[in-house]
This record gives C-alpha cells, structure tokens and sequence, in this order.
C-alpha cells in the first residue's frame, strides 16, 4: 500500500509543501475556516511516520516543550524527542527574531508516544519535520489523533495559547480543576532540610512561614527514611521514618492548627532493595537506574499498580495530608521496557495512566481540594486530568534558570497552576540578589525553601515585600495575557497584560514599549544596571512612583512623559508604578 500524500499550504497559497503518511494510516484535512491552521485527522491501526519539508528562514530558535538551555535551531539528525504521556509534549514553535512564530506544529492530546523531530534539512536549508507516533490512545476502538500546524504568523506565545486551547477541546471535563490555593505560595522543606527533614522542622517551618503568606508547606524527601545519603534504596514502602516522623496523624493535625494544607513528596516509580517491598516486586521493574539507586516499577502488572496506588492514598487517607507531590515519574518513560508475560497493559504508558487515574479518583474523593505536585518536565497534556500544579525542575539558586523555567511551563500550562523551583540564597547575599530571586519568578507562583526564621533584616524586607507583590497582582501575573521576549535570548523581557494592570518585568533589554497602556503599569528592574526606558507611556500627566528592592518608597512625582524615550530611574531590583489619571 503507498503512502498517503497531504498538502501544506500557506495562508496565501504562494508555499506548498508535499507532506507524506506511512502506508496503512488515512489523512482527512479538517476545516477550520481559517487558512492560516490546517488540521489533519489521521486513523492508523500501528505506528504512523509522518514528514514533509518547510522554509521557515526568518526563524532563529525553535522553543520546544522541554528545552532546557537548548535555544538553537536545530539539526534533523539531532532533533529527535522521545515523548510519552508523562514527558514533554508534542508540540515545537519556530520563532522570529521579533517573536513571531511562522510555523507552530503540534499534535493532539490523544498521543501518549512519539518521536518528534524538526530540524534543518542540510542538503535543502529547509526545516524537516519528522514524526513518528507509536502510543495513540484509543478512541471508539480507533488509534485517531490530528496533527495541527499553525501558519498564522502570531506572537509566539499567541501561537502556543492555540495549542493549549485545542488540548482544552480535545480533553473537556476531563481536565482537574484547579484549587485556588494551588496558586498561593509554599513553604518547601527540600533546599532548608533536604533528607534531615523530621516534624519538628515542618511545624516550625510552618509556623515561621505563615505570616509571610505561605498557604502551605511541602515536606520533600526525607520523611520515609532515616538515610540521608539522598539515594533511593530505600523507597518502595513509603511509610514515615519513626525516629523522625513517630506519629504522622497527630503531626499533620498541628501543622493544620498553624494554618497551612500539607503536601507530602513521593517518588511511586521506585523502589530500592532495602525495602520490605524489594522481594515481592524485584522481578516486575523495567530495570535498576544506577544514579538513583533503586529500580522502576513496571506499571503494566496490576500488582504492581495497587501497590502503588496504596501507597499513594494511605497519606491522605489515614494521616490526613492534602495534596501529593508526585515525582520522578518521568523515569517510567526512561527505560527500554522488557517483555512483561503477566502484565495487562499494551504500553507502560498505559500502565501510568491507569495508576494516575486510580489514585486521584480515589484523593479526590476523600478530599476534593486536593493538591497534587509534578515537576517539569512532566508537562504533557494528558496530565492534565491529573495535577493541579507544575513546578519548574531543580535550579537551586539560579534566578535566570527559574526565569526560563517557569516562563516555558506557564506557556504550556493551560490553567494549570505554575510553581517556581524553590527560593534559596546564601546569608551574606545583597539585598538585590535576594530581590533578583524573586524578580525571576514573578509570573508564577513561588515556593520559597530558606530558613526565614534566621533571616537577616534586610533580606526579612525583600521576602515580605515580594511576596506581598505578587498576592496583590496575581490577578495579572497569573492570570493576564503572558507575552514574553526573546526565547533564544531566555527571555529577555516579560510582559503580563491584565484588565487594569500591566506588569513588565525587565532583564536584559532595558526599552519597555508599552503598546497598550492600563490604569497601571508595574516597571520591575530584573537586570543587572539601574534605568530604565520607557516609551508609550501616554501623553497625559501620570503619578510615578520608584521604590527599591525591598519596597521602600524613593521617590514620587507627577510628570507628563516626554515624546519618544522615557528615562525612568529605577535601581536594580526595584520597582516604577506609573498610574494615570
């Protein structure tokens, strides 16, 4: 049988592309009355390779869903992704040098496996698009799911939007809502304890951060073992350590009574050989992960699955903790499975999702706030129906990684809710760098990990005056239109545009143009030299307001901006309120 041929099309006609479809699979182009987004629905019964060539010259980067520091364009003969339901998603944007996408592709949130590459063509100079799909969830007994390609020409992060839109359609009720406090800030014991965590040093964390406005504290690894060697051999139970943790109900009751929700880290994939659970499941794992030392589950045996499910739900159940911090289940997707004789699933894949499914039909449940944690860069839509939250991977003390990071997961997001990596800094830090930490992950929410009780006074200022900031404006942080700059650059601007706000947070291009002027613009001086220059600020009298990186006030004018630039002296890490009227 041939393969099937399809037609890529500019919104003008003036570009087409011949794209081709392994044989076996069939392509329906799908009308969506605009010509700059073409949809094609594809049914296959196996694996499905597509790939067809496109100029896309004008782009300098191409933003992927998990990137890291890589913002190069890269080579079809490197590009390729390994993407399953609980790692990255399949989704790349080409994007311009003045952050417009030419081309944004992308695939339907039914795919739970592929390999998507997309990567200058040497011998053509064109980018070559090249995916394979191999795990397509069935629908009315159909392996059916679309590919999108988004030829609009829109702001890069305009472009992203409409592919998280689609993945809101094509997922529906299925999508977990969101709890309000999911978006509030949170105490984290990892960076302050790590594994010496015990619940003297939770309630004490949790009764120094609440009148910071922490609304809840995460107690990170360290709770089921007495080792703190920061391996893994001896996950696998999940059950507190009794030297550290000896009564985990009435522990969780008292952080209650200090007013915070407590979310509990667990890693359900591992499982060590110092476990009680070792000789019961050695043979059902997909191997031994050397740098973790410990093995991962295989989800596709149904023992295993309750095992895990169990261990899941007996925090909530039993102890009364509201929320999980699920981790490390991107190593379901890093090894090469074996043959499982007894399981019942298809795929690991498949086998992951049903325990996901288990476990939070049965949380929520017993609890229909509950609060559940992933980590980038589990950021794939189908997951959706399951967390509430997304933190940025680890980046301990790097403002400008917690910049990026968090930029590219609320891109992704849909409604999800956006943690940064944890806050930390040294003691002797200057007040702007502790500023700077904030500034950073001004567009999510933050999760500080610092002991506050022992802060200096100076530091004491800037983590109240942050923090207080972004409660205040998180109606625009959060919630507003999200335009950033430059993503070959890491971002070297960030605009969030709400109803009467607009915040600009300012890294490394110090020329703020504001194109649509609110009631009120918050200036934020995250780089590294004091100033800044502002043009279309109106031409009206406007109230200026500059205040320091702790929030002290320096100076309050009412001026009328000039014509063209607009030289506004603000210090690093500090703060201009320009409001009209």
């Amino acid at each position: 049988m041939p393969a099937f041929h399809f037609e890529v099309r500019s919104p003008d006609g003036a570009i087409c592309r011949t794209g081709t479809v392994s044989a076996g699979a069939t392509v329906t182009e799908v009308e969506t009355g605009d010509p700059g987004v073409l949809i094609f629905e594809i049914t296959a019964v196996g694996p499905v390779r597509i790939r067809w060539t496109w100029p896309v010259d004008s782009a300098v980067t191409l933003w992927r869903a998990t990137q890291g520091s890589h913002r190069e364009l890269p080579t079809d003969w490197g590009s390729h992704r390994d993407i399953r339901s609980v790692r990255s998603a399949p989704v790349a944007s080409f994007v311009t040098a003045d952050d417009l996408s030419p081309c944004t592709i992308s695939l339907s949130s039914a795919v739970r496996g592929c390999d998507f590459a997309i990567g200058v063509n040497e011998e053509s100079a064109e980018q070559l698009i090249q995916l394979a799909v191999d795990d397509v969830e069935p629908t009315d007994g159909e392996h059916r799911f679309t590919l999108r390609i988004d030829l609009r020409g829109l702001h890069f992060a305009d472009a992203l939007r409409g592919v998280t839109d689609a993945w809101t359609a094509e997922l529906g009720d299925r999508i977990t809502p969101v709890p309000e406090l999911a978006r509030q800030a949170m105490y984290s014991t990892w960076y302050s304890d790590h594994q010496h965590v015990s619940a003297e040093s939770v309630e004490h964390h949790a009764r120094v951060s609440a009148p910071y406005g922490c609304k809840a504290v995460i107690v990170d690894d360290g709770w089921q073992t007495a080792d703190t060697a920061r391996g893994y051999a001896h996950c696998g139970d999940w059950e507190p350590t009794s030297s550290t943790f000896p009564d985990m109900t009435e522990h969780v009751r008292r952080v209650h009574e200090l007013g915070l929700d407590y979310v509990l880290w667990i890693a359900p994939p591992l499982i060590g050989a110092h476990s009680k659970a070792w000789d019961r499941f050695k043979d059902r794992t997909l191997g031994y992960v050397d740098g973790l030392s410990a093995s991962v589950l295989d989800p596709r045996y149904p023992e295993v699955r309750e095992h895990i499910i169990e261990c899941c739900v007996r925090p909530v159940r039993d102890w009364g903790v509201d929320g999980l911090k699920i981790d490390f289940i991107d190593s379901w997707a890093g090894q090469d499975a074996p043959p499982a004789p007894y399981g019942d699933c298809e795929t690991v894949d498949e086998g992951v999702e049903l325990i996901l499914e288990a476990v939070t039909a049965e949380l929520r449940r017993l609890r229909p706030s509950l609060l559940i944690e992933f980590r980038q860069d589990y950021v794939n839509p189908r997951l959706w129906r399951f967390g509430t939250f997304l933190r940025a991977g680890d980046c301990p003390m790097d403002a400008v990684e917690n910049r990026v990071r968090t930029i590219d997961s609320r891109l992704l997001a849909g409604d999800r809710a956006v943690h940064s990596d944890m806050l930390m800094w040294h003691p002797s830090a200057t007040k702007e760098a502790v500023a700077q930490q904030f500034i950073g992950v001004l567009f999510s929410t933050p999760q500080v990990s610092v002991e506050l009780a022992s802060l200096p006074a100076e530091h004491d200022r800037v983590v109240r005056f942050w923090l207080g900031l972004m409660k205040d404006h998180a109606d625009t942080l959060l919630h507003g239109v999200l335009r950033p700059s430059r993503p070959d650059a890491r971002y070297t601007q960030v605009t969030a545009v709400g109803e009467k706000t607009t915040v600009v947070a300012v890294f490394s291009n110090p020329v703020v143009r504001l194109s649509d002027p609110r009631e009120v613009a918050l200036l934020v001086n995250g780089g590294s030299a004091p100033g800044l220059l502002v043009e279309g600020a109106g031409t009206g009298p406007v109230q200026l307001v500059v205040s320091d990186c702790a929030g002290a006030e320096l100076s309050r004018t009412t001026t009328t901006p000039p014509a063209g630039l607009w030289a506004v002296d603000v210090p690093v890490g500090g703060v201009a309120r320009i409001e009209r009227g």
